[in-house]
């Protein structure tokens, strides 16, 4: 099987905030899970993990989760992952070391009380942990190859790029472009990808210096000097209308003809 899909099921940024203005975007907090052939990987598990389940192209017994951080909009859907309470699925979870902790102390910190009612010894599948960190590449029965990239964000973060079938897909959702002294090495990362997945956070006369985000026109710039065929760009401010991310998509598409500003429940085939 050579499909090579990428579902949004989240694409809104720090908290899934509804501003009863935001009906064509969605709300939801990080994720995106791809169908690379018979590998499924999951980049985040926001709020839009929830829809996980309902993905015909995502049906399958093993499931890779790929954290990117663990800041709480990528991480706050996890319990409401259904395959993880399946005894019929396997879960290989892939995360860097933060705070001194690996990703599996991390996760269960989080999924524990006082924050949590349930956690890991709730769930049912059969569940592994792997470390990741920058300059690493895994590569998946399936075909699909994962590689691993060290992005400018707050406590560290990684971007990934997933290559199948001769096509390539980057997601780097949380970047501090204007923080990076030189982007040779991220440059090279994305470079000729199909799809970049790039963090837009900010508009241009707005950026907050150490937040850890990008606004709009840094990464359709990067995106021109990097070759990729097509950006799309999310990870929103929470307080974004549908018409103000309509005119992210306008002002950066002048830029970078290739940009489009992706919704919750959208699915680009590579």
């Amino acid at each position: 099987m050579e499909t090579f899909k990428i579902n949004f099921l989240g694409t809104n940024g720090s908290c899934a905030y509804n501003n009863g203005k935001r009906k064509k975007y969605g709300s939801n907090t990080m994720c995106i899970a791809v169908a690379a052939g018979d590998d499924i990987l999951v980049i985040d598990s926001g709020s839009g993990i929830n829809g996980l389940s309902g993905l015909e192209s995502c049906r399958s017994p093993k499931i890779n989760l790929l954290f990117s951080h663990y800041h709480v909009d990528h991480i706050e859907g996890l319990l409401f992952c259904k395959e993880l309470f399946d005894p019929q699925k396997e879960v290989v979870i892939y995360g860097c070391d933060s705070g001194g902790y690996d990703v599996r102390g991390i996760l269960e910190n989080y999924l524990s009380p006082p924050i949590s009612p349930a956690g890991f010894k709730e769930f049912k599948a059969l569940i592994d942990f792997k470390t990741i960190k920058g300059g690493d590449t895994v590569n998946f029965s399936g075909g699909a190859k994962v590689s691993a990239c060290s992005v400018s964000h707050p406590g560290g973060a990684l971007g990934y790029r997933v290559e199948y079938n001769n096509k390539s897909f980057c997601a780097c959702c949380d970047v501090e472009l204007g923080n990076h002294t030189d982007d040779t090495d991220l440059l090279e990362f994305i470079s000729g990808a199909d799809l970049l997945v790039f963090d837009s956070f900010f508009d241009d006369d707005k950026i907050i210096p150490g937040w850890g985000h990008s606004s709009w026109r840094e990464s359709a710039e990067l995106a021109k000097k990097a070759g990729v065929k097509r950006l799309a760009l999310l990870h929103y401010s929470p307080s974004a209308t549908d018409d103000e991310i309509d005119d992210i998509q306008k002002k950066a598409r002048a830029v970078f003809p290739g940009a489009i500003t992706v919704a919750d429940h959208m699915t680009i085939d590579l």
